[in-house]
């Protein structure tokens, strides 16, 4: 069943319980009311007719066994009192009319029926017990059936003395009065029916309007049942509607379409992967291919040419230990970037960067020494990080800076803290760098020159942006206004108490002199 479906049956099923305890109780409550209103009747009539049943007794005396035919009854059309039994006989006097549509009954206090009147609508009359012995002064109220047919009856019956003259005097005579319900069943009768007639038209009427509400209430959804759907077939750019916070469908469609930014971000950042990776693989076969080819040639030189020896065997190899000392370097190198790669944490402890760059520019002087390198490093310079990451980082910089600037000219490296990141920059007074360039400087296996590719394998770059990444940090590069490209490596430093409870490095060594 569909969520519509479900809401407008639990909602009608609901109402159905709803108004069935509300009819329960209107029923019920209304049933009390008409009997207490018949019980008043009763009550108020009592007197009245007692005294009536006491000038009949008074008149056909004592003696009379009520619904026989010796029984005397009131007729309400003819004032006149007559013995069902005897016709013939004349009549004993005028007596007042009923009154009252009712049954009533004298008894004595053994319980024998002295005289009774019978109600003027019906020839039924009510199942009275023979044990209805009452102490003086109180009042039973009980419901009973019928002697013959059907209906039933509301009873009262009560002591009565009734002490006037012309009158004899009766102790403990019971006084039975009953009304048939027959009104009342009907009254209730028509109150179920129109009970019944009202839930239906209400429930139907509810659960028209429900379809209807939730039909425009829930079309939200099933516009994005369809966005999804267009979604799954592979369109990441459609988004669902509503998209606030005003209601709950407008949540959904916002926190659905949060989701999608994010999907789409991933899958964006995916094919930009798998775009870096086929390139990365299409580069390291490349780069590989090369020193790999000249080791093949070289083989092949010695193994064709071994009797006549046109090169000598340790030119060969020479050349090829050459080659494959680069291509171990290549494949180093690229087992570091897959290591940086990688998600896991890495080594952390504190690290001076200071001390670092000092041995970079140490190294820097021992390859270079026709080359000015000086270090600006004020104090101390402590990050959590892996030294030895943080260290081939700084190195490559310089090395890097070494390699592709003219001979003699000077290299500038700074550390310093600002807040709360620690930088580390390489300057270099060569030719700067192009737009190309810098938009590509940090990419793997790229290089400025096509003619130079031989000379590097163009990863020490990346390597250094991926150890600042490793770290938390970037790296950047920039041209100078007078002359030259800046390299900077930014990380967080190290925290307060990591500077405070390791022993302080030394004071950093002063500026290396040209060599």
């Amino acid at each position: 069943m569909t969520l519509r479906s479900r809401l407008v049956l639990a909602l009608v099923a609901l109402s159905t319980v709803g108004l069935a305890v509300f009819g329960f109780a209107t029923y019920s409550l209304y049933e009390r009311s008409q009997l207490s209103l018949l019980d008043d009747q009763l009550r108020d009539n009592a007197l009245p007719i007692a005294s009536r049943l006491q000038q009949v007794r008074a008149y056909v005396g004592d003696g009379t066994t009520c619904g026989s035919d010796a029984t005397t009854s009131v007729d309400p059309e003819t004032p006149t009192t007559t013995r069902r039994g005897d016709p013939d006989r004349p009549d004993r006097g005028p007596v007042p009319g009923q009154g009252l549509d009712a049954y009533a009954e004298l008894r004595d206090a053994t319980g024998a029926s002295l005289v009774c009147i019978d109600p003027f609508s019906t020839d039924a009359r009510p199942s009275i017990p023979t044990d209805l012995a009452l102490v003086t002064g109180t009042t039973r109220l009980f419901t009973t059936g019928s002697v013959a047919g059907g209906g039933e009856w509301r009873v009262l019956v009560t002591t009565f003395r009734l002490d006037r003259p012309g009158f004899n005097p009766v102790s403990d005579d019971l006084v039975v009065l009953a009304i048939p319900t027959s009104g009342i069943d009907e009254s209730m009768r028509r109150l179920v029916r129109i009970e019944l007639t009202a839930a239906v038209v209400l429930l139907t009427a509810l659960g028209l309007g429900a379809w209807l509400v939730l039909r425009r209430g829930l079309r939200p959804l099933e516009e994005m049942a369809a966005s999804a759907a267009t979604i799954t077939a592979g369109d990441l750019t459609e988004r669902v509607e509503p998209a606030d916070d005003r209601t709950e469908v407008g949540q959904l469609g916002l926190a659905l379409n949060t989701m999608l930014d994010g999907i789409e971000g991933s899958f964006r950042e995916r094919e930009a992967t798998e775009r870096r990776l086929r390139q990365f693989l299409s580069d390291a076969s490349h780069e590989l291919r090369t020193p790999l080819t000249s080791i093949q040639g070289f083989a092949e030189l010695f193994r064709l040419h071994s009797d006549e020896r046109p090169v000598d065997l340790p030119v060969i190899m020479r050349r090829i230990e050459q080659e494959s000392g680069r291509m171990k370097v290549l494949v180093e190198d690229l087992l570091l970037l897959a290591r940086l790669d990688e998600t896991r944490p890495h080594a952390s402890e504190p690290v001076d960067l200071s001390v670092l760059a000092a041995d970079a520019c140490s190294d820097a002087v021992a390859q270079a020494p026709d080359r000015r390198v000086t270090l600006d490093a004020p104090a101390p310079v402590v990050v959590l990080g892996d030294t030895d990451h943080l260290r081939q980082a700084i190195a490559n910089l310089v090395a890097n800076a070494v390699k592709h600037t003219p001979a003699g000219s000077p290299i500038e490296v700074a550390t310093r803290i600002e807040g709360d990141r620690a930088s580390v920059s390489v300057r270099d007074h060569g030719a700067g760098l192009d737009d190309a360039t810098l938009a590509h400087a940090f990419d793997r296996f790229w290089q400025a020159d096509a003619a130079r590719v031989g000379t590097g394998s163009g990863l020490g770059l990346a390597i250094v942006a991926g150890i600042a990444e490793e770290h938390g940090g970037t790296v950047s590069a920039a041209n100078r206004i007078d002359g030259g490209a800046a390299f900077t490596v930014t990380i967080p430093v190290a925290g307060r108490r990591a500077a405070v409870t390791e022993p302080k490095p030394g004071p950093p060594p002063p500026p290396i002199p040209p060599a």
